[in-house]
């Protein structure tokens, strides 16, 4: 009886500091741009200049901040000042600005100049010396044959990736940058593939690269045309994130990364094994497709917790392997979509909402406000999908009805969102 009363005690009291939360959040929901900006500036005098500089700023500016009262004001402020990154942005022209677009220009002007004097020069010695094409074919056709063959135009394009991963860092525009990065790590990807499978054109290796999910290879051919440049690609990821500033590499190493561990040799003779996580109970329409399927969510979800336990969270490589595994396994909780069984299907309903409320807690844990949209973002997609399954399969056809099923998923949202504006105390899980 004591321990109720305490639990009770510190519930209202509780309350209070949630309900203050509530309101300022929202507050800070309806801020102008002005008054945003007003209030990082009065939290930058409160925590760098004089009280009395701070005072004297808000008495200024207290009627662009409308009702929001001082100790209001320091609250929000300091939160803007935490959780606020400035960005360079240009509001308006000016000389200096438009000197930089000046010289921007100028380099493209002279790429653009240079590949038409290259075409101009090309056409001129057609024309004047009409001789020259057949004296070049005659004399250099063996070394242009060598040079241009599959097998060697495959090398000269590794060549090509690998100086453009290792010098694109170097270069200062962003655009230009990250098209000379991607183009030389797709570049890298797929002429490791062609090198290996001694298949130097698209559709010849992209083939066996299918095949070799679907059985048609050997688990060490696999690993060989798919693991090892998969591997490569992701390490060469792993090295532009080194020494690149840009905030998206980060989120892209995980890809090629996932897609070499699927084909190593020791997992691919685990599938059905670990497929039976997924699917525990042994039914006669589960299709090996399936299977493998489920084993690669089961490696990629221990891959997931791997990447908690590191001593270095990468929290972007997380989000991108959550957004996959939430996308994953919202697929495989529909019926319609793989036949398991009835014993799986609630296995799997199970894992799903399990997996989605792990991820909530999880982003509140580590502070991933994106983590946990995700996973509650999951949840809301869940109850959507069951809404319209659940009634099918207890013998309800939505036939001729789906405008008023519609209607029926709009008061659903509808009650969802009411539920978080009025209670969303119940939806915040960081602490501070």
């Amino acid at each position: 009886m004591r321990s109720i009363k305490i639990f009770l005690f510190l519930l209202t009291f509780a309350l209070p500091a949630s309900a203050t939360d509530a309101a300022l959040a929202k507050i800070l929901a309806a801020l102008s741009t002005e008054q945003s900006t007003l209030l990082y500036q009065y939290g930058t005098l409160n925590t760098w200049a004089t009280p009395v500089e701070a005072d004297s700023f808000w008495r200024v500016h207290q009627p662009a901040l409308g009702a929001i009262t001082p100790e209001q004001g320091k609250v929000l402020a300091t939160e803007l000042l935490n959780n606020t990154t400035l960005a360079y942005t240009i509001k308006k022209p000016s000389r200096l600005q438009a000197l930089r677009g000046v010289f921007t220009a100028s380099r493209l002007l002279l790429g653009l100049a240079a590949l038409v004097a290259a075409f101009a020069a090309v056409q001129l010695i057609g024309r004047y010396l009409p001789g020259a094409w057949q004296w070049l074919l005659r004399h250099f056709y063996p070394l242009f044959r060598r040079l241009f063959s599959p097998q060697m135009l495959s090398w000269e394009l590794l060549v090509v990736a690998l100086a453009g991963i290792y010098l694109g860092p170097l270069i200062p525009d962003l655009v230009i940058r990250t098209i000379v990065i991607h183009v030389g790590l797709v570049l890298f990807w797929t002429q490791l593939t062609a090198i290996l499978t001694r298949r130097y054109f698209a559709k010849q290796y992209t083939r066996i690269i299918v095949e070799s999910f679907e059985d048609y290879n050997t688990p060490l051919e696999a690993f060989l045309y798919v693991s090892i440049p998969a591997l490569l690609t992701s390490t060469a990821v792993w090295w532009v994130m080194q020494v690149c500033p840009d905030a998206w590499y980060p989120y892209e190493v995980i890809v090629p990364a996932m897609v070499g561990v699927f084909t190593l040799p020791p997992l691919r003779g685990m599938e059905k094994a670990l497929s039976r996580l997924l699917f525990p109970f042994t039914h006669e329409r589960l299709r090996a497709k399936d299977q493998r399927a489920a084993a690669y969510m089961v490696i990629s979800l221990v891959v997931w917790v791997a990447l908690l336990l590191l001593p270095i969270l990468l929290p972007e490589a997380l989000l991108v392997l959550t957004i996959f595994l939430t996308g994953a396994f919202l697929l495989i909780s529909i019926a319609d979509v793989i036949h398991s069984g009835g014993k799986n299907y609630i296995w799997l309903q199970l894992l799903t909402l399990g997996f989605l409320f792990a991820v909530v807690i999880t982003g509140a844990q580590l502070e991933l406000l994106l983590l946990t949209w995700t996973g509650m973002g999951g949840l809301l997609l869940y109850v959507l999908i069951k809404y319209w399954e659940v009634p099918v399969l207890l013998g309800w056809s939505w036939k001729n009805k789906k405008a008023w099923g519609a209607l029926g998923m709009a008061l659903l949202i509808w009650g969802i969102a009411v539920l978080i504006r009025s209670r969303p105390e119940w939806f915040t899980f960081f602490q501070g």
